[in-house]
């Protein structure tokens, strides 16, 4: 027993951090949810600019994002991650004190989006270092909770403080709150350093993405991560389907979210017991099947079921996904791997509402469009299901290729 505790103690204080330093990212995305009604309480002119400073981080992050690995090999993920939370405090601090006018404000929200990509990547790479792999399902499950508590816990906080008018109190939170991040960051380990650490090899070989995208794995991966990113993002016009089912979209966000959340706390280490590189395609099917069936639905009740059955394919297929990225990409193709999956994901989240409106407006019908989709979805995963037990049965990560 002694022993056992020896062994786990580390792991847990580093999933600990990890989760410190996800959370604080996710909070900072969450808690500028309202920056607009701030800024129009402060009497800011946003005009025809407001989406792009909303969205400026994100298209930021997008670009920057292929780069992020270059930074990675010439600095360190050590001074990588800290120079990601350097921009979140520019940021932070900058909306803080110089937020008079709505193009200051897109240049700082643009400087955010530099920070999302290097801290997302860098603590990929912690993660694949520190965390075993017999326990990495469990640890990721854990470690993605922190994704989903900013909307229960900073959200309500942060509608309170604007509702209440207290605008400095909202506005000078997020530096505070970065600040605090910087304690986690000065917990983590030095590289190479720890029982469970991985000793980096030296190797001068590069792996371009071009070549990394030629390998079976990696292309099945891909296939699989945009199936699932579709799904998860068909909640952004998830409203007008509810509207034209004539039920609130609220029985179905709270239910799946507060499922998905429940799921990865108590279910997580299903996600080492069970084989994750076929079930993360699996969890795809779950959640477009439900997308599909939520088309028909005429009561709350079912609505409801739904939306617990999609938290249960979500709850299990993002940590999924996330545990691919290290279990495929290994110790030296791990940074560009997360590069590929946070570019499919964040460019998902993009298009999906522009086709879906696409679709709503050739068929007349939410509905309609979202069985052409995800019936579409359905039938892809019936393919990538069963190829992913054949290729993924002849090798485990890049290096063996």
């Amino acid at each position: 027993m002694n022993e056992t505790k020896r062994i786990l103690s580390p792991e847990l204080g580093y999933i600990f951090i990890f989760f410190s330093i996800t959370f604080i990212s996710a909070s900072m995305e969450s808690g500028y949810y309202f920056l607009l009604p701030y800024l129009e309480g402060r009497g800011v002119a946003i005009g025809a600019l407001g989406g792009v400073a909303m969205g400026i981080c994100y298209g930021v992050s997008f670009f920057i994002r292929p780069f992020i690995p270059l930074f990675e090999q010439r600095f360190g993920d050590d001074k990588m991650l800290w120079g990601g939370y350097a921009c979140f405090f520019m940021s932070a601090a900058g909306l803080a004190l110089f937020s008079d006018a709505i193009g200051s404000i897109i240049v700082w929200r643009g400087i955010s989006g530099l920070g999302l990509s290097m801290v997302g990547v860098s603590l990929t790479a912690y993660e694949r270092r520190f965390i075993p792999e017999k326990i990495r399902g469990r640890s990721i499950a854990l470690i993605t909770t922190a994704y989903s508590l900013p909307s229960l816990i900073i959200v309500p906080a942060m509608e309170f403080l604007i509702t209440r008018e207290l605008y400095r109190c909202y506005i000078f939170f997020f530096p505070l709150l970065i600040a605090l991040g910087t304690i986690a960051i000065r917990r983590l380990p030095k590289a190479g350093v720890g029982e469970n650490a991985e000793a980096e090899e030296k190797d001068d070989a590069r792996l371009s993405y071009t070549a990394l995208l030629k390998k079976p794995q990696i292309i099945l991966f891909a296939a699989s991560a945009a199936l699932f990113a579709l799904t998860d993002a068909g909640q952004l016009t998830f409203v007008q389907l509810a509207g034209e089912l004539g039920l609130a979209a609220s029985y179905f966000f709270s239910v799946s979210a507060a499922t998905a959340l429940l799921f990865r706390i108590l279910c997580g280490k299903l996600i080492d017991l069970l084989p994750r590189k076929i079930c993360a395609a699996g969890a795809t099917s779950v959640t477009a099947a439900m997308m599909l069936t939520m088309t028909a639905v005429s009561s709350p009740l079912a609505l409801m079921l739904c939306g617990f059955l999609f938290g249960i394919g979500m709850g299990f297929g993002y940590p999924a996904f996330m545990c691919l990225i290290l279990d495929l990409g290994g110790k030296r193709y791990v940074t560009r791997l997360a590069v590929v999956f946070g570019l499919i994901y964040s460019g998902f989240f993009f298009l999906t509402p522009v086709i879906m409106e696409f679709f709503i407006g050739i068929t007349g019908s939410a509905a309609l469009a979202y069985r052409i989709i995800y019936g579409s979805v359905l039938l892809a995963t019936a393919v990538i299901v069963p190829a992913s037990a054949k290729v993924y049965r002849k090798t485990n990560t890049i290096q063996e290729w």
